[in-house]
């Protein structure tokens, strides 16, 4: 029998720390060539439109499909061997969770070793989870933030105070963000550069994570430029979906074959002498969900949950 497993519910099953360890081991697999991924695809409609993503691992043999229209998104499990749906859940608070993970991941291999400030831009609902990842992952001792609401990051200084034990600091400008912290997270929907690299330190890790579309841009060509290692979480989806990376390869700034996978940095370790200067690239991928969405449905079978 399927499993309906509530947001509730899942908040319950998976923390921070367990979805880092999950989707760094999927990442492992996937260096062992053991998932097939499906890069995000859409449909539009009338107003909305759905996003289809798709991951197959072979020594567990589930399928997993993330479907999301806002504001509905839903992972399903499906067993390889029979076909039939092992649970559906409510995928709003798992989606961001392993989208945070992931980058607590690439900080883990990739930020400067005395990595100490952090700074994030877009202090949003996926900002927290992006902070609380990396906070994790590094040792982080303050968090910078800038977003042109100030209300917006007082609220977030407010509330992530309460649940991280780092200290938090409000940031006049990206640039001060770009001239103060060893790992930067750029978080927002922008559909124009917010940084461009001038003034980032000698040793520095920027994520950018929410350009996932085409049409979306968070950092300049001329941050990309100045990064000595470019690495994404999925080559073909940031070939579809990375703005800023896709804009960077027509105007012959980096090329795609000089990406690198983050499986490979997470089964290799990243290059010695390590790149001063790194940009991780992040789209979201099935593959995150499948990682985090099986543990949780191994959790809900194991600890007798009923679907609410």
């Amino acid at each position: 029998m399927a499993l309906i497993l509530s947001e509730r519910l899942t908040r319950r099953l998976i923390d921070m720390p367990r979805a880092i360890r999950v989707v760094e081991g999927i990442f492992r697999d996937r260096a062992a060539g053991k998932v097939q991924g499906l890069p995000r695809r859409r449909i539009k409609s009338s107003r909305k439109q759905l996003n289809l993503m798709a991951a197959w691992h072979a020594g567990w043999d589930l399928i997993c499909l993330r479907a999301y229209m806002m504001p509905t998104n839903t992972i399903t499990l499906y067993s390889g061997r029979s076909g039939a749906i092992q649970a559906i859940m409510i995928a709003t608070y798992l989606s961001s969770l392993r989208t945070g993970a992931a980058s607590g991941v690439a900080a883990k291999y990739l930020a400067p070793p005395e990595a100490r400030v952090l700074g994030i831009i877009g202090p949003g609902w996926q900002a927290t989870f992006q902070v609380e990842a990396i906070v994790h992952s590094c040792q982080i001792k303050q968090v910078l933030v800038f977003g042109r609401n100030p209300r917006q990051r007082k609220d977030f200084i407010r509330e992530m105070g309460k649940r991280l034990s780092v200290k938090f600091k409000e940031s006049s400008s990206p640039e001060e963000i770009e001239a103060e912290s060893d790992i930067v997270v750029v978080a927002t929907d922008s559909s124009t550069p917010l940084i461009d690299g001038s003034r980032i330190r000698d040793e520095v890790l920027v994520i950018s994570m929410g350009a996932n579309q085409a049409v979306k841009h968070e950092v300049s060509g001329d941050l990309i430029r100045r990064m000595e290692l470019v690495v994404t979480d999925d080559l073909p989806t940031a070939q579809n979906d990375s703005g800023d990376l896709i804009a960077a390869c027509q105007a012959g700034i980096v090329r795609w074959e000089d990406v690198i996978p983050l499986e490979k940095i997470v089964a290799e370790g990243a290059p010695q002498p390590r790149p001063k200067k790194i940009l991780f690239q992040s789209n979201g991928i099935a593959d995150e969900d499948l990682a985090v969405a099986r543990y949780v449905w191994n959790q809900a079978r194991r600890s007798h949950h009923q679907p609410k």
